[in-house]
């Protein structure tokens, strides 16, 4: 049961760059401006690069709950369920 969903959001991981390649481009481009900004802290001898690296990385998914990201986001089950709704509405 567990490697089913597993497949599934591997199978989801691998269509998301050719059906949103604009969000796709966003997320990676954050992560890239993130580490850049995480090294130049560091190499300012700055002691606050960690704390920089885990609110640069913590941020996006805290704004994406408090705009009403479902909770249950991560539960393939109902994933699963949503994604063969919309597929039998097309």
């Amino acid at each position: 049961m567990a490697v089913n969903g597993f497949l599934f959001l591997l199978g989801t991981l691998i269509r998301w760059p050719v059906q949103n390649t604009k969000d796709f481009l966003v997320f990676h481009s954050y992560i890239v401006i993130m580490y850049g900004i995480t090294l130049l802290v560091k190499s300012l001898s700055i002691n606050a690069s960690y704390f920089v690296f885990t609110i640069g990385m913590l941020s996006p998914i805290m704004i994406s709950i408090y705009k009403g990201l479902p909770l249950d986001c991560l539960n393939y089950q109902s994933v699963i369920e949503k994604e063969n709704s919309e597929a039998s509405v097309l």
